[in-house]
């Protein structure tokens, strides 16, 4: 499987992705309301003259140079020589093309980039090998817990990132089955409207709004989560409904590191890896003999078993995305109308999206029109899944006796 590669349908699918992701933190705005769905190979990122007509992002010169660099980074195209060939086309299929030449011409690896809620991403390089060889582990074990070959792949989270990437792009390569996308995907899995052999690859926020709706499901299908823990209570009721379960535990540093089929037990590490017993922060890729950092303290059971105990960069996830509390609070500290402020993920009885405390920093400050400055602020300067939801106002930030922070409710 070594000479494997991405087909332009493939290429076509990342580069939407991409570039979609690209323009919505460019232009503050949600990826989905970007109609990727109505793109195609003809889609053009600006107008040109008597070129007929195609749909057209509309993109000004620094977005598509944006553009160019976020897709020629995911593709290593530097190794190919061919960096400066994206900027020379207008089309979405045009860019496929020249990735395409350049992976012939030796742009094998993949850079994936964290989401940058913290405000610095951090790009992450992946051997293509060795993501293959990933993907060749899961089929097995998919197939085993199936009892036949997937069929199918039901795609509900973005392809540009690993874990959607891995599961919803390279693995029907391997397999050389379909995928479902986008609207029709949601469809699908919101219906039942599913056959044996599917894989639904999905991420919490969308497995907790389909869990709601208690519909039964098929026989012979698989559900996979990542990109954040998937509440027991979630997990056990689509188990319940008929579908069976998998937790996938990864970064994008690292790609694969644990799977499970029980929110209570431990992950089981991939044979890839393995703890290192001098830091119990790294985890040693045994086939490259290189040692990465883990994002989240881990408790081991044994040298092949693991719990996650919480993140060390105190990041949250927000409809699958990672995003940054304390970053957000101070840029709410920045802003002359507040004295303090802190962020927090609501609870699970009220919401999935985060709130906010804020203290005022006067004391004769209307709060109502504090409240709709702070709601306009947000909306300018922070990404959808960083803004929070909830505003609540008091004079000092809800601690204990002793100092320590606590929770408030909602107003």
């Amino acid at each position: 499987m070594a000479s494997m590669d991405l087909s332009r349908n493939s290429l076509l699918e990342i580069i939407k992705s991409l570039v979609a992701d690209e323009l919505s933190q460019l232009r503050k705005s949600q990826p989905r309301q970007l109609l990727t769905e109505d793109w195609d190979a003809q889609t053009c990122f600006y107008r040109q003259r008597d070129a007929g007509y195609c749909t057209t992002l509309e993109a000004d010169s620094l977005e598509i140079l944006a553009l160019g660099s976020r897709v020629a980074q995911f593709f290593q195209i530097h190794e190919s020589g061919l960096e400066d060939y994206l900027l020379r086309y207008n089309s979405l299929g045009q860019w496929a093309e020249v990735i395409a030449t350049a992976r012939k011409r030796g742009s094998r690896h993949l850079t994936f980039t964290t989401s940058g809620s913290s405000g610095q991403p951090q790009a992450s390089e992946h051997d293509w090998d060795q993501l293959i060889g990933e993907i060749q582990f899961f089929d097995s074990l998919f197939t085993a817990l199936l009892q036949q070959p997937l069929k199918r792949v039901v795609a509900l989270a973005p392809c540009h990132h690993i874990y959607g990437f891995l599961f919803s792009v390279l693995l029907p390569e391997y397999l050389g089955c379909p995928v479902i996308r986008g609207q029709e995907a949601l469809a699908l899995a919101s219906t039942s409207q599913l056959e044996a052999g599917d894989l639904i690859v999905g991420f919490p926020f969308a497995w907790q709004q389909l869990a709601r709706t208690s519909s039964r499901f098929p026989d012979g299908l698989l559900g996979l989560t990542s990109t954040g823990p998937c509440a027991p209570e979630v997990f056990h009721q689509l188990q319940s409904q008929g579908l069976q379960m998998m937790e996938i535990y990864g970064a994008t540093e690292t790609a694969g590191v644990g799977f499970r089929s029980d929110p209570q037990a431990p992950y089981r590490l991939l044979p890839r890896w393995q703890p290192c017993t001098r830091d119990t922060h790294l985890l040693l890729d045994i086939q490259r003999h290189q040692r990465y950092p883990l994002q989240d303290e881990l408790e081991w059971v044994d040298q092949r078993h693991f719990y996650p105990c919480g993140r060390l960069d105190q990041a949250v996830q927000v409809g699958g995305i990672n995003v940054y509390p304390q970053r957000i609070a101070r840029l709410l500290e920045s802003l002359p109308e507040v004295h303090e402020a802190r962020v927090r993920l609501m609870t699970a009885a009220e919401g999935d999206r985060l709130k906010a405390f804020i203290v005022p920093a006067a004391a004769d400050t209307r709060i109502t029109e504090l409240q709709e400055r702070l709601e306009s602020w947000c909306l300018e300067a922070l990404q959808n899944e960083e803004r929070p939801k909830a505003f609540t106002f008091g004079v000092a930030l809800p601690s204990s006796s002793l100092g320590k922070e606590l929770d408030w409710p909602l107003e």
